[in-house]
């Protein structure tokens, strides 16, 4: 450094605090746990390859200290809490007849009791004296009913139930027969019987000389064409057609007609 007259000034030293001394908070004088240091030789020092744990500190407690005992465990209902009743209610008494009880456990049976009873005879003898039971059943007597002599009423049910279904039928065959419902035409007539034999005969030749024609088309297997497609749809329908006509001739119920119709 640079000489200086600061130098020459003295300086004052301050000496710092000493800081106070640290003291573990364990015993020094415990001697040392599960330490190796100082086992070899003659001389160890106090406590050197001690191994020292409180119980309980990692495997739990020593063996045969926690043996459960038989006697003391825990029943049904010791952890509950009972909630005590609102109102004082009487214990109930039964009157009635009570039944015997059950036998316990310990009870033994009464041995060496017999009958001398002979039951096959005795049933023997029951049945021979038993009186039959006669069973009374009183006839009616149908002369006292209010209803004695007059017709039932269903049957004028029935009648009035035949008589309606009678008029439909009549109404729906002269409605399929050609019956005109107005008033102002004329009344129809019905087909005499040799008109319907002579209709019927000339509706079959129809039908004959129709499915002639049909059978020399039905080999034809490849309808390559839209006309014979229609061809055959035609005659198909029409033999329907004629077959439905003959079967409405040949049923026996009049038929009526209306020629100016």
């Amino acid at each position: 450094m640079a000489e200086s007259i600061y130098n020459l000034v003295p300086v004052e030293i301050e000496n710092p605090a000493k800081p106070k001394m640290y003291r573990s908070m364990h015993d020094p004088k415990t001697p040392v746990t599960g330490s190796t240091f100082g086992i070899r030789g003659t001389t160890q020092s106090l406590g050197a390859g001690c191994i020292k744990k409180k119980d309980t500190a990692t495997f739990g407690k020593p063996p045969r200290t926690q043996i459960p005992d038989p006697r003391t465990y825990l029943k049904g209902g010791d952890k509950l809490s009972r909630v005590p009743a609102r109102v004082e209610v009487d214990e109930f008494h039964y009157q009635g007849e009570r039944k015997e009880l059950v036998p316990k456990r310990g009870d033994r049976p009464v041995m060496g009791l017999k009958t001398t009873k002979n039951f096959i005879t005795a049933n023997a003898v029951e049945a021979i004296l038993q009186v039959p039971k006669i069973k009374v059943t009183e006839e009616p007597d149908y002369l006292k009913k209010t209803d004695y002599g007059q017709p039932p009423g269903y049957l004028e049910q029935v009648k009035e139930e035949i008589r309606r279904e009678n008029e439909m039928i009549d109404a729906y065959v002269k409605e399929q027969m050609g019956y005109c419902h107005d008033d102002n035409d004329e009344p129809t007539e019905q087909l005499a019987d040799d008109e319907r034999i002579a209709l019927i005969k000339a509706l079959k030749t129809k039908w004959d000389a129709v499915n002639a024609k049909y059978q020399k088309m039905t080999h034809n297997v490849n309808l390559d064409t839209v006309g014979k497609v229609k061809r055959k749809e035609a005659m198909e329908s029409e033999l329907k057609a004629l077959e439905a006509d003959i079967g409405k001739l040949e049923k026996p119920q009049p038929i009526y007609i209306k020629r100016d119709c």
